[in-house]
């Protein structure tokens, strides 16, 4: 079978809202817990391990740790998403850039017991710089390069859909550039995302784009577009046996119409930030788009976690050096 990894993106309302001024002073988690239990129950269905990417500060409360405990008993990888998810985490300086890896994986490690060996920025905003610092932190790959021709579409509609905020908080996406990165896994130069070098020992997992015209592939791109196109994008990649990395986000899994929810969500004439598809779409649909793409790609590929996979890519690079 084809190789492959499923992936998923903790942003809690927490993360996502609040850091923008939005409603409550305080978020119940409630969307961690529920969402995490959903994600679980669909892993567990097609017998998948997955990897989950935990914002750091999600962890000073007792009640997700609890729940990401459930995570690693269940066998699946914990990775890294930065401590406090800043949207224009490219902008940082390094110094500041090694402290959000750093204190996560910390905190990660204090918490539930589990060193991460793999990062995702905020956004898929990153930086070449960024490699020096895992590779120096021992980390063995990124998953945070979305090499889409679309990106420019994607950021300039995120830039308007950001108006209620300054201008670098409404970055996304890295530099255009790495639209045309490597849209397969690879081992990137020590500097740049844009050369390869077989001789590292760090791997990049771009996230999943279509062959030829790099239209994403990814849930909240099937959220837009409907099976339909999903279907016909998978094909490409099976028909090529390209690896997918396929990557989904907390609220893909959150039924948010529960009135847990109901003084907590903005609605879209509040809107001043980005306000993800998923809050607004039911969860029925949400549920049987998912499971629907999930049948599909299983019957062909292998997924396990992107540490697994990283260490596939390791081994079959230094048996053929």
């Amino acid at each position: 079978m084809l190789k492959g990894a499923i992936s998923i993106d903790l942003d809690t309302l927490n993360t996502h809202l609040k850091g923008f001024g939005l409603k409550k002073e305080k978020y119940d988690f409630f969307d961690f817990s529920s969402g995490i239990d959903n994600f679980l129950k669909l892993l567990d269905e097609f017998n998948i391990k997955a990897t989950f990417f935990v914002v750091g500060k999600d962890l000073l409360h007792q009640q997700n740790i609890e729940t990401l405990f459930k995570v690693v008993e269940s066998g699946h990888e914990i990775a890294n998403h930065s401590m406090n998810h800043i949207q224009d985490f490219r902008l940082l300086d390094k110094k500041q850039k090694t402290e959000e890896i750093q204190k996560s994986e910390e905190l990660i490690f204090e918490k539930i017991n589990k060193r991460t060996v793999g990062f995702r920025t905020p956004g898929w905003n990153i930086s070449d710089d960024v490699i020096d610092i895992l590779k120096s932190r021992n980390y063995l790959y990124d998953s945070s390069i979305f090499p889409s021709f679309l990106n420019p579409v994607l950021k300039f509609l995120h830039f308007t859909s950001m108006r209620g905020r300054g201008k670098i908080d409404r970055t996304t996406l890295g530099k255009l550039k790495y639209s045309f990165a490597p849209s397969t896994p690879y081992f990137p130069a020590r500097n740049s995302f844009l050369r390869k070098d077989n001789n590292s020992k760090f791997i990049e997992f771009p996230i999943s784009v279509t062959l030829i015209f790099r239209f994403p592939f990814f849930a909240t791109f099937l959220l837009k577009t409907g099976s339909d196109i999903f279907k016909v994008s998978y094909q490409l990649m099976k028909l090529l046996q390209k690896p997918i990395i396929y990557e989904f986000h907390l609220f893909d899994f959150v039924d948010f119409e529960k009135l847990e929810f109901k003084n907590q969500i903005p609605k879209k004439s509040e809107q001043g930030v980005y306000i993800p598809q998923s809050i607004h779409t039911s969860f029925e649909k949400k549920w049987n788009l998912f499971h629907e793409a999930m049948s599909i790609m299983t019957k062909d590929y292998e997924f396990d976690t992107l540490e697994n996979l990283a260490k596939h890519y390791l081994h079959k690079n230094d048996s053929e050096a």
